[in-house]
């Protein structure tokens, strides 16, 4: 599943790049991201569906070995041919229904059958080794055990497996034979004929029932839930001890106490974790603690540029309630990070003397000139060739606020991490597993 097999390949309806920035303007997110990991490797924010993995397990034991290599000498990776026949059957047998929530590529399957045309690299997603299926969950199917990087199933994939094919009814997918084995002959039918054309094919009437009737993204049965819950949370000790905990009956009721805030929830599991995740959870409050300071003095700075409706000076901008706070508070919010970074990796705190120029300010006027510098230096340094800044900078030192930046109302969120620490996923993996017993709402 490499990203060079599809390299020369590019979307008809995705946008050009854009020298605008928009994400992460004060450059806090990596150190975040890096902290989450280490809680629960393999788990990503946009993740929500767990049965994907399960999907992807089907395709790479029917994709393995003459397919794969057909697939390379078409330059047209197996896996993607799949997908497409997987989204398209889905798309086109429950177009409106729930059960394509969450799909991705479903927009640009369905718009491709609109216009008439035939599902192909051109029409669907531009990376899909980071937007598809396969893309989304590949790490975490690696993280688990359940295949490698190479898309090769394991002994772990393979017990998986041979609970679906069991539960499904499907005996002899694994083997070849009778209906599991029909099933897995029509499937890849489907791909060698994408392969030999270069798109997809109409997957038609008989495939398409047997994959909406065995590969529904949200319809894992409790034998095959169970297996998924076990792979999610065994072999990483963190990210299962942080799952088992969020579907405890004390994890569940401190989590709703929370309101969905994973401060007020990590705090509560502080007395109550292993050492080892005591250490993480504590270097994630600390950093999480500076960038609450950095990013609402950020959005105050936006939102009085954007009330002025003219350019600002520095020093007018120093006036704000937060500047002067953050600036009073920064300097041992970023040396009490420092300390816990350093304890707990130390490349990590290499990564946070970006930050030093906190340590440098004396006043709110020094502190909000320096925010100002290293937003410029942040987006400056962001690839391909960088990034224009969200204010603009005039002769004689005063800044405004450009258009698609502006922000017409400021809040202060004490309560809220900057970023987000995997408990959502986790919540939602257990939710569509079946291992909490109560609506989402709660």
């Amino acid at each position: 599943m490499s990203d060079e097999s599809i390299l020369p390949f590019l979307s008809q309806f995705d946008p050009p790049q854009s020298t605008e920035g928009g994400l992460d303007p004060l450059g806090l997110y990596a150190i975040a991201d890096a902290l989450a990991v280490k809680l629960a490797p393999g788990v990503r924010e946009r993740q929500s569906t767990p049965r994907f993995l399960m999907l992807s397990l089907v395709g790479m034991v029917v994709c393995d070995g003459e397919l794969a290599e057909l697939g390379q000498s078409k330059n047209l990776p197996a896996w993607l041919v799949y997908e497409w026949m997987i989204v398209e059957s889905l798309v086109r047998n429950l177009k409106g229904s729930d059960a394509l929530r969450g799909l991705p590529g479903r927009e640009k399957v369905q718009a491709s059958l609109n216009a008439g045309e035939r599902v192909r690299p051109q029409t669907y997603l531009k990376t899909p080794t980071v937007f598809g299926f396969h893309g989304v969950y590949r790490v975490l199917g690696q993280k688990v055990g359940l295949f490698d990087a190479d898309g090769r199933v394991l002994e772990a994939g393979y017990r998986l497996l041979e609970t679906w094919e069991r539960e499904q009814k499907l005996n002899g997918f694994l083997a070849r034979r009778s209906d599991g084995g029909r099933f897995r002959d029509l499937i890849a039918k489907g791909i060698r004929a994408g392969l030999n054309t270069g798109y997809g094919q109409e997957p038609g009437a008989e495939l398409r029932r047997l994959i909406c009737n065995h590969l529904l993204p949200h319809q894992a049965d409790p034998d095959e839930a169970k297996a998924t819950w076990d792979a999610l949370t065994g072999l990483e000790p963190m990210r299962g001890e942080y799952a088992t905990w969020l579907i405890s009956e004390e994890g569940l009721e401190a989590w709703r106490l929370s309101g969905g805030s994973e401060r007020r929830y990590q705090q509560w599991l502080l007395d109550r974790c292993s050492p080892q995740m005591k250490r993480l959870l504590t270097a994630v409050q600390a950093y999480e603690a500076l960038a609450r300071l950095l990013s609402d003095a950020w959005d105050e700075v936006r939102w009085r540029m954007t009330a002025e409706l003219k350019p600002v000076t520095e020093a007018q901008l120093a006036e704000g309630e937060q500047v002067r706070a953050s600036a009073t508070n920064a300097q041992a919010a970023y040396a009490l990070a420092l300390q816990e970074l350093s304890d707990l990796d130390a490349p990590l705190r290499l990564r946070a003397e970006g930050l030093r120029w906190i340590s440098e300010c004396a006043n709110p006027l020094q502190f909000v000139g320096n925010l100002l510098k290293h937003h410029v230096k942040v987006q400056q340094s962001k690839p391909p060739g960088g990034k224009r800044s969200w204010f603009d900078t005039y002769s004689d030192g005063s800044v405004a606020i450009r258009p698609a930046y502006t922000l017409d109302k400021f809040v202060r969120h004490p309560d809220r991490y900057v970023h987000a620490y995997r408990t959502a996923p986790i919540w939602s993996f257990a939710m569509e597993l079946g291992m909490i017993r109560i609506t989402a709402e709660a």
